[in-house]
């Protein structure tokens, strides 16, 4: 059945939930074009790291991230997503927007959006629950991942050991270094990591040691549950799969009021990611991400929203559709009245 595309209000609100999406060094590299009821996903190369992400793997999953969010965002604004992904080489996915209700849990989730944060402080010692466990594992169940808590010392120590030598071969290299301070210690920028939120003396070797930090943190034993988010395969789209896996984890975590923070150097550098696979996940799959998660120590205040790009830099008409997104309805309607001249069609949509 046919039916009207979403407004301009409505993909305006689901974008600027969606961006707040984590992604590595909070670079933001995604490129959203929308026409009608159709909306696609690119990755915006000009952000890339290419110092810290040689291989474009955080670039996908940081895309995956925000492609989940846009879907979970979409749904409580009342429109189901049907996504095409990785439909052209230079298109990460091409999403259909369709009337649906929301649910009880689409409401959940997108609440969580606003709420959740990257929190690279130390966490209590108070252990997550088994049933807290499940609702993460079956989180990334549901988006083909797998999500692997690591739990005996043998694999603990190997994940750290590997987390340290990336670290080491990082801080040897002075492109790295440019880089990361490039990226890091930001005040009034749009992306980045502000110094705010990047703690002055790291807790563990598995967060990532910013530069111009102001953060201060507790000196008690970090207690963060560590979790591998693997996949069977290591191609394009399991990486953007890996993303979306990531997102829905931390926006669970978010919902059970447990912090959470993606961890993603330890897999940038092959070395190390292939320690990862062989001594700490096993079985044949293929690491994509460390999740920390856990309770944040009583009393914690909770840290400041990270910034975001303008909407109208991140949004931008699809093809040949023209200079501005979708006329609300209610103006279609009054610039068109009964026995008029009717919707128009926009010779660039994909719908």
């Amino acid at each position: 059945m046919d039916h009207d595309p979403p407004d301009t209000y409505t993909v305006k609100a689901a974008v600027a939930l969606a961006v707040r999406a984590p992604s590595v060094h909070n670079s933001q590299p995604w490129d959203w074009r929308f026409s009608g009821r159709t909306i696609e996903l690119r990755a915006d190369t000009n952000r890339r790291l290419w110092q810290a992400d040689p291989e474009g793997r955080d670039l996908l999953i940081s895309c995956g991230c925000v492609l989940h969010h846009f879907t979970v965002a979409a749904a409580a604004l009342g429109w189901a997503t049907h996504i095409d992904r990785l439909p052209e080489p230079d298109v990460l996915a091409r999403i259909d927007l369709v009337p649906h209700e929301p649910r009880e849990e689409d409401i959940a989730l997108a609440t969580a959006i606003s709420r959740r944060r990257s929190d690279r402080r130390r966490y209590a010692t108070r252990p997550l629950a088994a049933w807290e466990q499940n609702r993460l594992v079956r989180s990334a169940t549901d988006h083909d991942a797998m999500l692997r808590f690591v739990t005996d010392a043998p694999r603990r120590s190997a994940l750290t050991a590997a987390a340290v030598e990336a670290q080491g071969l990082h801080r040897a290299d002075p492109g790295y270094g440019i880089e990361l301070a490039s990226w890091s210690g930001r005040r009034y920028a749009a992306d980045g990591v502000p110094a705010r939120n990047a703690v002055l003396a790291t807790a563990a070797p598995l967060v990532r040691d910013f530069s111009d930090a102001l953060l201060t943190d507790t000196e008690a034993q970090d207690g963060a549950a560590l979790t591998v988010l693997a996949t069977v395969e290591d191609t394009s789209l399991d990486r953007l799969r890996a993303g979306e896996a990531a997102s829905a984890v931390v926006l669970t975590a978010t919902r059970l009021n447990l912090a959470s923070c993606l961890v993603t150097e330890p897999l940038e550098l092959p070395s190390t990611r292939g320690l990862i696979r062989d001594c700490v996940v096993a079985e044949g799959a293929e690491p994509q991400l460390v999740v920390r998660i856990g309770h944040l120590p009583e009393g914690t205040p909770p840290l400041p929203a990270t910034p975001r790009r303008p909407i109208a830099e991140v949004l931008r008409p699809l093809g040949h559709y023209g200079i501005g997104l979708p006329i609300p309805v209610q103006q279609r309607e009054s610039r068109y009245p009964a026995g008029g001249a009717g919707r128009t069609v926009n010779p660039g949509s994909t719908s």
